[in-house]
């Protein structure tokens, strides 16, 4: 049983699995972050902020652990958290960053805080409340009033900075290198599963923490659906394809990556869906480039899949922003109306699955440049038959 849920009411303990027992290693935290969002909270006139997202927690203060909020106002920021972190937190919080002990419960740290610094409204971030708690601190923070804060902090997120994108490469490397190394092992008779260990393993041995996410081995017919789960008995078969979704979590930065490759042969349609996505994959990181719409770099794989009869095949969205998580703001989906900008880093992701039979996917990480993008992952595009 963990002793984060005894004699407590937890409010902010979600993403947890995120969190739980990570070393802030990584980019260093930059104290100008706090700074930023700060100005912004102060002229938006939304301060004082409650953040309550403990991947935003760790990007503003370098704190990792598995259960705290965050009050930021205009000359200072709270940090609030229970006894097991106060040696931890008090060691490496930055300067302006005062740690608070949870005394009974967290809400009633966070009213007495408020009521001793006469706060009369609190904001709070768009993401990462549940209802419940939210509900919680209305009823036992009032007269305090609550409003809605905006995502501030996410959409800082988005643009790295060249520390991040270095870290950033680095988990994108391990990624590319792990693909390498599981080619040779696809073959027939192997399970989906063993597959699958194999890229933990891997993963461990060469410095990460873990996988961002559970890795998808989905071989033949597993293959037409998106996000399928690992089979532990599924036995890969000659003439089948297997796509294999996949990413690292190295020093905190999370990587992605996908490929589909084919075993002994490749049937005449998938050859031919297998040369769709990718030139559909190669037109959207074309277009990207500062000033682009996220829909438009959407658009731009989409198109090309629907002009060549597939677009009832690919019914997901073109790619993600990574970072911190694996899954982060700009999305590319097809109303997205966020403009890139130069040093955002995302996913291009286009896929075709037919039902039944298969699917190809082919995933790059990408990064925005001064004048257009350039592609971080290196594993080959070409048609690999194993």
């Amino acid at each position: 049983m963990r002793g984060t849920d005894i004699g407590l009411r937890p409010v902010f303990v979600h993403r947890r699995a995120l969190c739980d027992n990570r070393t802030p290693g990584g980019a260093p935290m930059k104290p100008e972050r706090l700074a930023d969002v700060r100005k912004e909270l102060i002229s938006a006139r939304k301060a004082p902020y409650l953040v309550s997202d403990l991947v935003n927690i760790r990007y503003l203060t370098g704190f990792a652990g598995s259960y705290a909020a965050l009050v930021i106002d205009e000359e200072d920021a709270y940090l609030i958290s229970d006894s097991r972190y106060e040696e931890y937190a008090r060691s490496i919080l930055p300067d302006g960053v005062r740690f608070i002990l949870q005394k009974s419960d967290l809400v009633a740290t966070i009213r007495a805080l408020l009521r001793k610094n006469k706060v009369s409204r609190l904001c709070l971030e768009e993401h990462g409340l549940p209802i419940s708690s939210f509900f919680q601190m209305k009823t036992e923070l009032a007269p305090v009033t609550l409003k809605a804060g905006g995502d501030i902090v996410n959409a800082r997120r988005m643009r790295k900075s060249p520390e991040e994108i270095q870290i950033l490469e680095k988990a994108v490397g391990i990624a590319d290198e792990c693909f390498a190394h599981l080619c040779p092992l696809i073959k027939p008779g192997v399970k989906e599963w063993d597959i699958a260990i194999e890229i933990d393993y891997f993963y461990k041995k060469h410095g990460c923490r873990r996988a961002s996410f559970d890795s998808i081995v989905a071989a033949g017919p597993g293959s037409s659906m998106p996000h399928y789960s690992t089979s532990l008995t599924r036995k890969i078969r000659e003439g089948e394809m297997v796509m294999i979704d996949m990413g690292c979590d190295y020093q905190g930065y999370n990587s992605d990556l996908t490929r589909t490759v084919f075993v002994r042969s490749v049937a005449p349609e998938f050859r031919k869906i297998y040369t769709v996505v990718r030139t559909a994959q190669e037109k959207a990181i074309r277009a990207i480039k500062p000033g682009m719409l996220s829909g438009a770099i959407d658009k731009a794989a989409r198109s090309h899949i629907a002009d060549k009869g597939f677009g009832w095949a690919f019914g997901h969205s073109l790619g993600h922003g990574v970072g911190l998580e694996v899954h982060e703001m700009p999305a590319l989906k097809a109303r997205g109306r966020i403009p890139l900008a130069q040093d955002m880093v995302v996913t291009v992701e286009p896929g075709i699955y037919i039902p039944g039979k298969g699917g190809v996917r082919i995933e790059d990480v990408v990064a925005v440049t001064e004048t257009g993008s350039r592609v971080l992952t290196r594993s080959s595009k070409e048609l690999i038959v194993v």
